[in-house]
């Protein structure tokens, strides 16, 4: 039983070197570090990424309540000549504004 587990790590332990995880004989001793901070950038940018459409997400939508209207202010063109009803609209965020 020993002898199936010593042949099941030597196997990990060579498909993790033949996937670039070990360092490969003499020389190869940084690449680990390079490997795991690009991964942590990717994971930063992917979360920042997911954080910057979150709050875009979140600030596009508006409720009109009940018996009011509400007309957009557009940064670009001004006041558009649209009015909207009561219930949950869009708009663009840091351009339209509804008031």
């Amino acid at each position: 039983m020993a002898n199936q587990f010593r042949e099941a790590m030597k196997r990990m332990a060579q498909q993790i070197q033949s996937s670039g995880g070990g360092s490969g004989g003499g020389g190869g001793g940084g690449g680990g570090a390079g490997r795991a901070a690009a991964a942590l950038a990717s994971s930063v940018t992917a979360l920042a990424t997911a954080g910057v459409l979150g709050y875009g997400a979140f600030h596009s939508i508006y409720t009109v309540q009940g018996g009011h209207r509400a007309v957009v202010f557009n940064r670009v063109v001004g006041m558009k000549d649209t009015v909207y009803g009561e219930g949950l609209n869009f708009n663009i965020p840091w351009f339209e504004r509804p008031i």
